[in-house]
């Protein structure tokens, strides 16, 4: 039977092999992360490799700042009229494709219109459905060409919608305009040599195990580094030895085991980033017991989350209460929390015991449930553990065939509060655990609705707070985002991970 002492046991650092420094070609930054695109057609990549690559090849029509703000991308400029009803876009200037053609609003109505043709598939596409007859469009019911987007000129584009969407400038941040002189001839992408994009990188070749990036000479920013040198490395020891040994000089997700040592090693620089990453608990509210407020109050109560934060995450995890980051959670001592938790199982009839079940998909996460599971003994909660794949957890939470869950979701660079809260409305991604609630989704609606990022930021916690009150999920931990550099490059950016690679400089060319 596996305890805590065996879960602090089995994350023990193992050292790591001998590092031999090789010379590195000049003005070339090498790269390794988990994966490949699914594909570069930004209407068709659904994997967080494809976002990566992306962030490196297209503008979006808005972008994120150094700071992770909302900040210009094709547009410069951008306002709201007709009471939240009309969004105008600016475009900057004389921007090129990557093959020199001239890159206009034209070229922006042309790649909504393929967003919401229901032949393409784009996953994204409900980031539009509050365009003017988007929804008819996606169903087929009318052409795209009658959804409310116009060009108004070679520079500006116009998005007429139905309803405020304070927050449609920040969605714009993840669509990348596509060239309409290449695709209505062909709508297959480009592959290199024949690639076309409007980033600061153009592909230059792509293969199962890499993708070669060269500088735009078109784009608007120029890129300080001359070649970007991808490689797709799985497992994450494996590439923090390629950082180690000088054949990589930037990797994301070292493995959490090894962060400790690698805070201490020299010639790599590990650092972290507080991120929109939250575990949490989903809860089967079909399941009797579970249906009582009370009881998943006590669940919640039960969790020691400094434990796990600490011990068995290493410290690369913050313990939460709450879905928005930055929200301490409660300084009372567990036994506190504990003898609360018991008071309540006893008020809901269930001071004889009450068993569940959990699961988790291995890895840390089986560290994680075991830990949960022990403590909620202390309440009088017996929960028997079940392992499954990633892949197979997910099929049995969609069936509805669980107690409880460990799950998670990455929101990448979207930070905002509302980007936390709308996943678990009725419509969003995260919301299969068998719970709604009007008061919740009017306030998520709300939140989206309100153009003032201030008055949106309080508003998704007001949403927050209505979870919260029901604990419709028990959320556990917020994880940090890690990237583990080499001594080649500048010191990176306090503010956000470095996803956006143009805006990385070496220390030698």
């Amino acid at each position: 039977m596996l305890n805590r002492r065996h879960v602090l046991a089995g994350s023990s650092l193992l050292p790591l092999a001998s590092c031999s420094r090789k010379a590195a070609p000049q003005n070339t930054l090498r790269i390794g992360i988990a994966g490949a695109p699914d594909s570069i057609d930004p209407l068709q990549g659904q994997f967080a490799a494809a976002a990566l690559i992306y962030k490196q090849i297209y503008l979006p029509l808005t972008d994120y700042g150094p700071d992770g703000k909302l900040a210009p991308g094709l547009a410069g400029s951008w306002k709201v009229s007709d009471n939240g009803l009309r969004w105008t876009f600016d475009l900057y200037h004389n921007q090129r494709w990557s093959d020199g053609a001239p890159l206009t609003a034209r070229d922006v109505l042309f790649s909504v219109h393929r967003a919401l043709n229901p032949d393409t598939g784009y996953a994204d596409a409900g980031d539009f459905y509050l365009i003017r007859n988007a929804i008819q469009a996606i169903n087929a019911e009318i052409s795209v060409e009658s959804v409310g987007v116009y060009v108004a000129n070679e520079t500006r584009i116009v998005f007429e919608l139905t309803a405020p969407l304070g927050v449609f400038p920040e969605l714009m941040r993840e669509f990348y305009p596509q060239p309409a002189h290449i695709l209505e001839l062909d709508n297959n992408w480009p592959l290199p040599p024949d690639f076309v994009g409007s980033g600061p990188y153009k592909v230059e070749r792509l293969s199962q195990s890499r993708i070669i990036l060269n500088k735009n000479e078109y784009a608007r920013l120029p890129a300080p580094i001359e070649t970007l040198d991808i490689t797709f490395v799985e497992e994450a020891a494996t590439r923090a030895r390629m950082v180690r040994a000088n054949d990589l000089d930037l990797i994301e997700d070292p493995p959490p085991s090894q962060i400790a040592d690698l805070r201490t090693r020299p010639n790599v620089t590990l650092k972290g980033w507080p991120a929109p990453r939250l575990v949490y608990l989903k809860i089967n509210h079909d399941r009797a017991a579970l249906g009582d407020a009370r009881v998943r109050r006590a669940l919640s109560l039960g969790i020691d989350r400094d434990f796990i934060a600490h011990q068995v995450l290493k410290d690369t995890a913050q313990a939460t209460e709450h879905i928005i980051p930055g929200t301490p959670p409660s300084s009372a001592p567990l036994s506190v929390r504990q003898r609360e938790a018991k008071a309540l199982l006893k008020e809901a009839g269930l001071d004889n015991g009450l068993k569940i079940t959990l699961m988790h998909s291995g890895g840390l996460r089986e560290g994680v449930a075991i830990v949960l599971s022990e403590g909620w003994k202390d309440i009088g909660i017996d929960c028997p553990l079940i392992g499954a794949d990633p892949a197979g957890l997910y099929t049995f939470i969609d069936e509805g065939a669980f107690d409880l869950a460990i799950a998670s979701f990455d929101r990448g660079l979207k930070r905002e509060g509302w980007r936390m809260v709308e996943p678990f409305a009725t419509d969003g991604f995260a919301a299969n655990f068998n719970w709604s609630d009007q008061a919740y989704d009017q306030a998520v609606a709300a939140t989206r609705a309100e153009a003032d990022p201030a008055i949106r930021d309080e508003l998704a916690r007001k949403a927050q707070s209505i979870l919260i009150a029901q604990m419709a999920i028990i959320p556990v931990v917020h994880e940090k985002a890690y990237w583990l550099a080499g001594p080649r490059l500048k010191p990176l950016n306090d503010s956000i991970a470095p996803v956006q690679w143009a805006r990385l400089e070496l220390l030698e060319n």
